[in-house]
């Protein structure tokens, strides 16, 4: 039976390009009636939390990947974290012990440091190898387990990449388990493949170099490895890696904009609208650490929207789950025919290995944009109504507390025009409170004495439809209002100023039709009291 498998490590959210490398395995698994595993490796017991790991389930419920084994949302730790299993390590690694092909290794990180500083001084590239004569064989700390790699080459046949050969002269003695008593990935991830029935291992081109060290160690216990295939990474369409790192910067970046071209801003003023001290502002500023805290905190005060890196940001920003899924599948594979939107039914039945190219993915953003759109337009009431229950489960916009026939009827404004759920909900702002006006707009539209009477014969005319508001009693004096100037239009422009805060808002019909007529007749009292007072 095919098994395939998606290991991530429980140290942050859920990367996108890790959901795409999860996704490859679904479809793998699912094309060909095998199995799809999920394992949690948190043996990385200072970065991994539980929190991280709740996440990366909800995130991949939310893409639709379901798993045949694995852990169990909201339940205790099982089998399927690497935590759990301890005593089943324990026992192969006494086992490379005993057949004296794992040994104990005391060099202390600063050590390790010097030998590879005197290497590079030599011009010749560090290797730990067991026979080498600078070696510790004692110490007074803790010691970690190596093992000993053979010193012969490691070939393999990679299914995307093809024949793969490393020299024995490449190879180090690999820590298989740390001083803490916790087995490294390494080990780890090759006792977990075996005793799991993993047949192939789908995963990134940057563990290609990791691959040779597990076939030694399949080799030293005896187990048949599992067929490999390492595909291409996810880079930004500049030809740079897509990674959690880009949010920082573009923080960094913000910041230090603000700095160099406001003459107001200064550290101190900048860390206290930040909620940050002047020192840890400063020490991010200058690429000492990459807080993801302090990377929020910074664009909460700046109004800066971050570039979507993990899932839960796209999910955020009002993206959908299956048009999500649909674009990361065309990151470096191909279905043929230029097909690109694709229902999760044909991303099954068209997938195979051999659509996997060689060479980076690039992640355009207009093109998720382009897409999304398509879905949300091709999308009946249902299935949008869902996706925006599940937008308002991790958002705190004020559509949230819409009811279902407020939703529907905003749907029915936006959809057309939206490429996000969060347009939507950022742009429909205005019917759920009083709208923060563009002085721009009312200074365009409302800017003189003429505008000023053209507003006043607005709300008289509307003053006259009693409610409720509907399209019959609607139409005639929104066409008295549209003609009201010499140029065709431009007394409605005054209108939608009033009751939405700006030039651009869904029609106007709807609009009013929605807000009501109190509200509408306020908003027209409102901003007459605006243009008034200056």
């Amino acid at each position: 039976m095919i098994r395939t498998r998606f290991a991530p490590s429980p140290t942050g959210f859920l990367h996108v390009g890790g959901a795409r490398t999860a996704l490859f395995n679904w479809l793998f698994a699912r094309k060909h009636g095998g199995e799809f595993v999920l394992r949690i490796e948190d043996t990385d017991q200072v970065r991994s939390t539980a929190e991280s790991a709740a996440g990366i389930l909800a995130d991949l419920q939310w893409l639709g990947l379901d798993w045949d084994r694995g852990p169990v949302p909201g339940k205790e730790k099982n089998e399927y974290f690497q935590s759990m299993r301890l005593e089943i390590y324990n026992q192969y690694l006494d086992q490379l012990v005993k057949s004296d092909i794992a040994y104990e290794a005391y060099e202390t990180p600063a050590q390790l440091a010097a030998m590879r500083a005197k290497a590079e001084k030599e011009k010749r590239p560090f290797r730990y190898r067991r026979n080498m004569p600078s070696r510790a064989t004692s110490g007074q700390g803790p010691s970690v387990l190596r093992f000993e790699m053979p010193h012969e080459a490691v070939e393999f046949n990679d299914l995307i990449l093809g024949h793969i050969a490393v020299g024995g002269e490449e190879h180090d003695d690999i820590v298989i388990r740390k001083s803490d008593g916790f087995p490294t990935y390494h080990f780890a991830v090759v006792v977990d493949d075996h005793l799991m029935g993993i047949s192939h291992v789908l995963r990134a081109q940057e563990h290609l170099m990791n691959t040779p060290k597990h076939l030694g160690l399949y080799r030293a216990l005896g187990w048949q490895a599992p067929v490999h295939a390492h595909m291409p990474l996810v880079f930004n369409m500049d030809n740079t890696k897509m990674s959690k790192r880009d949010k920082s910067k573009a923080a960094r970046h913000a910041a230090q904009m603000m700095l160099k071209q406001d003459p107001t801003c200064t550290m101190e003023s900048l860390a206290t609208r930040a909620g940050l001290t002047p020192e840890a502002l400063a020490a991010f500023l200058h690429q000492k650490q990459d807080d993801p805290a302090i990377t929020q905190a910074l664009a909460a005060a700046l109004k800066l929207q971050l570039p979507e890196i993990d899932v839960q940001d796209f999910r955020r920003s009002g993206y959908l789950s299956d048009a999500l899924l649909n674009f990361i599948a065309l990151i470096g594979w191909a279905p043929g025919e230029n097909r690109e939107i694709l229902s999760r039914e044909e991303l099954k039945a068209l997938f195979s290995l051999e659509g996997i190219g060689k060479t980076n993915g690039r992640f355009d953003r207009k093109k998720l944009l382009w897409m999304n759109g398509e879905y949300i337009r091709h999308s009946d009431d249902a299935t949008l109504l869902r996706a925006m229950a599940s937008f308002g489960a991790v958002t705190d916009y004020p559509i949230k507390a819409a009811p279902e026939p407020m939703l529907r009827n905003l749907l029915g404004m936006y959809r057309e025009r939206m490429g996000t759920l969060a347009e939507m909900a950022e742009n429909s702002r205005f019917f759920f409170g009083p709208p923060d006006y563009d002085l721009k707009a009312v200074k365009k539209f409302v800017g003189s004495e003429t505008d000023r009477n053209y507003l006043r014969e607005i709300t008289r005319i509307l003053s006259a439809i009693p409610s409720p508001w509907n399209s019959e009693k609607l139409n005639p004096p929104l066409e008295t209002i549209i003609t009201l100037t010499e140029k065709r239009g431009a007394a409605s422009q005054i209108l939608r100023v009033a009751v939405s805060g700006g030039a651009v808002s869904p029609p106007l019909l709807d609009t009013l039709i929605l807000l009501g007529r109190d509200v509408t007749l306020q908003r027209l009292g409102n901003l007459e009291r605006l243009v008034q007072a200056g």
